[in-house]
């Protein structure tokens, strides 16, 4: 039997009711992850977003892993809020400290105060 184009696209009622299906799946999940970060506290919701920033900057130069040396950039776990804003907005380090690597090939960042707090709750 042959179809026609209608029935093999979808455009039926019964694409309709897929596509109606798949909203409703992205809805309920999307409030089910809402809800899931509601339930963390400020502070774990502080670590989550300096997680995510050090992951998609910071680990490709340092480590996945921020208590072990990366390629290029020494593990920086622990690293306080003010070696952290120096290395990332002027890219020198706070007064009287000693660099880990003499390198200088790490990058500047335009981050606020607020997410390099994220970065310094996540690297606790």
């Amino acid at each position: 039997m042959k179809q026609t184009q209608s029935n093999r696209m979808g455009d039926g009622k019964g694409g309709l009711g897929r596509l109606f299906c798949l909203l409703v799946l992205i809805f309920v999940a999307i409030q089910s992850q809402c809800k899931g970060n509601q339930s963390l506290s400020p502070e774990e919701l502080l670590k989550e977003k300096g997680k995510s920033l050090y992951l998609s900057n910071c680990a490709s130069c340092h480590n996945m892993n921020p208590s072990i040396d990366g390629s290029v950039g020494p593990a920086i776990f622990g690293s306080s809020f003010e070696l952290l804003k120096a290395r990332i907005r002027e890219g020198s380090y706070p007064p009287g400290y000693t660099p880990k690597r003499t390198s200088a090939v790490m990058p500047r960042f335009p981050y606020g105060d607020e997410e390099i707090k994220a970065l310094e709750a996540f690297l606790k």
